[in-house]
């Protein structure tokens, strides 16, 4: 089958359900004038928890850790999983756990003094020698814009952001806070596997030429243009299945070429991209057609099941990390034996067209 992209696009046009029909919350980051304050670098050498370097007085600081969040840079491509990072984000807010969302207060001078005193002197240090202030601290110096994300600080969500294409990681912790880009709270927590698949395919890639053909010229990844991305989510719980197990392959998969300081081997490479090539696969025949060979169905239900263990875990022992990259690539085998590859090969060398060599049909 062949897909032209105006038609593509016109099709996915059509598309009545939009990502902000089935989420409850699309925000925007945080934003703040003062990046350099709030904005911390781990140590390439390591250290305790509250060390860190302030980029801005170019020193070592010392906050307690307590205070200090994962940060998403937003301009790395970052698929399924967040790539390691060596900035550290400041929030001198506490928060009070009021189910999904949260209540929050920024912690004022007083209180800094008392409970946090490193992160006070630290702030306190910042003010008067890199912004050459000696007034008093204010909780306005360092409070920040943007706050939606505070709401849902702690509260699980896709972080979807524009680097060199528009990409999505699932936050499972909600822990990580980012400046550009838009978190994702979905009603249904079931459903974090499958978008996080489709916000990473083709349909993607296509959603720029979506929005330029409804005059929507922001960012992709802002909340008032991430609220139109269409979504279509599978006749069959097989597909979605399938999709939702392959995303936790591809989260795994993707953690171990981040972790990989000198390199990432063909190997990797290759595994990583055959499991995005089925994903992606799957994803389009929802979207498009809902006519895959039920052979080719039939291969990836008999070979692709659910890791029985904690994914977290297996990251940490090197041993089960290599038992485990063993098995997907025995999986891949097993999928590539059990299909013809020419059947269900699909291009993705030019843009905006999809060519599924196992049909003759043209939209």
């Amino acid at each position: 089958m062949f897909l032209k992209q105006n038609k593509i696009v016109e099709k996915i046009r059509e598309i009545p359900v939009t990502l902000g029909d089935v989420s409850e919350n699309i925000f925007g980051g945080i934003k703040t004038n003062n990046s350099l304050l709030h904005r911390l670098v781990l140590p390439e050498e390591g250290g305790s928890d509250s060390y860190y370097l302030c980029e801005g007085l170019c020193k070592p600081v010392f906050l307690e850790p307590e205070l200090v969040y994962p940060y998403v840079s937003g301009t790395l491509s970052e698929k399924f999983a967040f790539r390691p990072s060596p900035y550290r984000f400041m929030l001198p807010y506490e928060l009070f756990d009021r189910g999904k969302r949260n209540e929050y207060n920024v912690i004022s001078p007083e209180e800094l003094r008392v409970r946090f005193p490193m992160t006070y002197g630290r702030i306190l240090e910042f003010k008067r020698e890199f912004r050459h202030d000696s007034s008093p601290l204010k909780s306005a110096d360092y409070s920040i814009k943007g706050r939606k994300l505070l709401e849902y600080l702690n509260t699980p969500k896709i972080i979807a952001t524009e680097g060199y294409h528009l990409q999505a990681a699932y936050d499972a912790t909600g822990k990580y806070v980012f400046e550009n880009g838009c978190g994702i709270v979905l009603k249904d927590p079931d459903k974090y596997a499958y978008i996080t698949a489709v916000l990473n395919s083709s349909i993607a890639r296509l959603f720029p030429s979506v929005c330029k053909s409804e005059m929507m010229y922001s960012g992709y990844a802002t909340p008032s243009v991430m609220k139109r991305f269409p979504i279509v989510f599978p006749d069959s719980r097989l597909t979605e299945d399938l999709i939702n197990t392959i995303s936790s392959y591809l989260l795994f998969l993707n953690r171990q070429k981040y972790a990989r300081d000198y390199g990432i081997p063909d190997w990797l490479r290759e595994l990583t991209g055959f499991y995005e090539q089925v994903s992606n696969l799957l994803v389009l025949d929802t979207y498009f057609i809902n006519d895959l060979d039920s052979g080719f169905l039939s291969a990836l239900e008999e070979n692709i099941h659910p890791y029985a263990g904690d994914l977290n875990s297996v990251d940490e022992d090197p041993e089960d990390s290599e038992s485990l990259l063993s098995a997907l690539y025995y999986i891949k085998q097993q999928i590539l034996e059990a299909s013809s590859s020419e059947k269900y090969r699909f291009n993705m060398g030019l843009p905006g067209i999809f060519n599924f060599s196992q049909s003759g049909k043209e939209f």
